[in-house]
């Protein structure tokens, strides 16, 4: 394959791969792409050096087994679209419902419940920013603490890193 030519697939690869984004999908599909994507590019970058089959083949099979891996580790560690939007619902039903009980001095981060695939101890809850009605990060907390009276309790300092 000539350089300007493996140049353009790496760029066309990287620039949907970038474009696309992987929010909405599964765990097992966010893998499957990965070490698809991991595979072909180890697999072609030998083939193209002249390496023998013999070798090329077993280094794209482990490159891909190796990028799946890790795939579907990463995508079990974030929230999914569903987890999100719950949160996020519950956060806004949250927050109006204590400004309609006269409640004025709303914490900026507070904890709201969620869904959670796979219960691990403690009530699932996301961090909800009160300023702008959006869940404040990708993950999921399993906390112990019971809700205060409006619902939600404030989120710990630090808990968003960076001391907020």
């Amino acid at each position: 394959m000539q350089k300007p030519l493996r140049f353009a697939a790496t760029a066309a690869v990287l620039g949907s791969l970038a474009t696309a984004g992987c929010e909405n999908m599964t765990a097992g599909e966010n893998a499957a792409i990965a070490a698809g994507l991991a595979g072909a590019a180890t697999g072609i970058a030998l083939g193209t050096t002249g390496v023998p089959v013999g070798t090329t083949l077993p280094v794209a099979l482990g490159a891909a087994a190796g990028a799946g891996a890790l795939g579907y580790g990463i995508s079990k560690m974030q929230v999914n679209k569903d987890q999100r939007s719950f949160a996020e619902m519950r956060g806004q039903d949250l927050v109006m419902r204590a400004q309609q009980r006269g409640m004025n001095d709303i914490p900026r981060y507070i904890l709201v419940d969620t869904i959670a695939e796979k219960p691990s101890g403690g009530r699932p809850v996301m961090i909800f920013d009160t300023a702008t009605g959006r869940v404040a990060s990708n993950r999921i907390y399993y906390v112990n603490m019971p809700a205060g009276p409006y619902g939600f309790v404030p989120a710990p300092p630090g808990m968003l890193g960076g001391g907020r």
